[in-house]
């Protein structure tokens, strides 16, 4: 079906009339009224019953201006949802991140997308920060966020991805409830929870060493564990101690307590990860633009992130 010639019908019907279509639609009225029978030609029936004074559609006209009108409102939906996600406000931003980063550094950022793009869905996930890393350079995350000791470290040894700091993330280490004045002897005799290695992944590990060369202790216990978030249920059931960010803490605020880390002991660091080998499609940089302004605004504070 000639969209066009749908177009010059529905005008017709609507003004009852060929020449005050015509005007309309700002063209003479022959080509109109042989856009209507090259019309009817094609749908092999009569639609317009000429009157002495204007026309009215037949019963095929009818109903063809009624399935007309929704078919043209819903190619303009069309279009409008082309545009949106040609200007990166529709779609989908599939986003890959670390519950440690999730915790409480990304929900900003995503309120500030959405206010910006409201018509993106947001695909979440949460998986280990090797697969994070995996999911994003194979194209099933458009972004992803983990969390590090050594953002160059990383960088290097990923080179298929492009990495930026976009927090900076205190460290406290997490004992059980009313043990808040733990003190080196304590901490040294205590059960200590680390997540577990992973190869090129610089981390809590190595600021956990760091951690016992500064206090000057040497853990007798110490238990690896698949993730850090599994450390904090341990933390509260005074079965073990662990070092973690702050925004780990806060989300248990209460039912753990906290022992202050030495001021020579770095922090984490959280790193937004996109690949290097797409270019970023629209929705990706509407996302990108978000995360720019809100780094902006924390460097501007005197915090990355």
């Amino acid at each position: 079906m000639n969209l066009t010639r749908l177009k010059y019908f529905l005008t017709v019907v609507d003004e009852g009339s060929i020449s005050a279509a015509a005007q309309k639609l700002h063209m003479t009225q022959p080509p109109l009224s042989q856009a209507i029978r090259a019309f009817e030609a094609e749908l092999g029936v009569t639609l317009l019953e000429r009157l002495p004074r204007g026309v009215a559609p037949t019963p095929a006209g009818r109903q063809l201006a009624r399935d007309g009108a929704r078919l043209m409102q819903w190619g303009d939906e069309i279009a409008e949802r082309t545009r949106a996600l040609g200007a990166g406000t529709a779609g989908v931003l599939r986003v890959a991140s670390v519950p440690t980063f999730s915790w409480s550094r990304l929900p900003p950022l995503l309120r500030t997308f959405r206010e910006t793009a409201p018509g993106v869905a947001v695909d979440l996930s949460d998986p280990f920060p090797a697969r994070v890393l995996d999911l994003v350079s194979d194209g099933r995350a458009d972004i992803g966020f983990v969390v590090t000791s050594d953002v160059d470290t990383l960088t290097a040894n990923f080179p298929a991805l492009t990495m930026r700091g976009v927090a900076t993330m205190p460290l406290a280490i997490a004992v059980p409830p009313g043990r808040a004045n733990m003190g080196r002897a304590e901490l040294e005799s205590a059960h200590w929870v680390i997540p577990s290695q992973i190869t090129g992944f610089p981390g809590l590990v190595e600021i956990s060493q760091q951690l016992w060369d500064l206090l000057g202790i040497a853990p007798g216990s110490v238990q690896q564990v698949s993730t850090l978030q599994t450390a904090l249920p341990l933390v509260a059931a005074d079965m073990a101690v662990a070092l973690m960010p702050l925004d780990g803490v806060g989300v248990v605020w209460g039912a753990v307590n906290t022992v202050p880390v030495p001021r020579e002991l770095p922090p984490l660091y959280g790193v937004m990860v996109r690949s290097a080998l797409f270019d970023p499609g629209p929705t990706l940089e509407v996302f990108l633009d978000v995360v720019d302004a809100a780094f902006a605004e924390a460097e501007a504070g005197g915090e990355t992130g």
